[in-house]
């Protein structure tokens, strides 16, 4: 049987953070801050308006998590569960067994660590929670700080893709796989 996020205890308590399922009247609440340059600069979605933000938060909320410091939301992450690739025969073998990760912090508290708690925090409700195998997350490359946050967490660099993706900028930028395993993610917090 492949979990939900609806099937986790809520909330998740990190040292600073309380996580918990995204809710439709969260958008008003992260459009502030989401809608900054510097956090469109790495965004896949670009909202026009709040209205176009509230939507696309709407169509999203079955894999989205926020992260909430002193009451305010301060991060918007998913976990993303998706089948494994497999040979034709194994494929309901293969069902729900990996996620992927994202995640987007205000940039008023970046800097303070928050990024990486809270991208911790993703990885284990994917393993611990939803009882993956794998685990993996993407990112351009230009996106140093996104990539430090998952080497920090204890995954590996498995791809760069070069020249593969094409930023709102007009550039054609490297693009950067990571992953791991739930035994790795085990053993790392061990």
């Amino acid at each position: 049987m492949t979990l939900a996020l609806t099937d986790l205890d809520w909330p998740v308590r990190t040292d600073r953070l309380e996580l918990r399922p995204a809710r439709p009247e969260d958008a008003d609440a992260v459009w502030p801050w989401y809608r900054l340059p510097e956090v469109q600069e790495w965004t896949t979605t670009l909202s026009a308006s709040l209205e176009d933000h509230q939507q696309w938060w709407a169509n999203s909320l079955a894999s989205s998590v926020v992260g909430i410091l002193d009451g305010r939301i301060i991060a918007d992450g998913k976990v993303s569960l998706q089948d494994a690739w497999s040979q034709a025969d194994m494929v309901r073998q293969a069902r729900g067994q990996q996620a992927e990760l994202g995640w987007v912090l205000d940039p008023a508290v970046q800097g303070r660590g928050l990024g990486t708690e809270f991208a911790a925090a993703l990885l284990d409700l994917a393993v611990d929670g939803l009882g993956v195998r794998r685990v993996e997350a993407s990112c351009f490359a230009e996106n140093f700080a996104s990539r430090r946050v998952m080497e920090k967490i204890g995954m590996r660099c498995e791809g760069v893709f070069v020249e593969e993706s094409l930023h709102r900028s007009g550039r054609w930028l490297d693009g950067m796989s990571f992953a791991i395993l739930a035994r790795e993610h085990r053993a790392h917090r061990a």
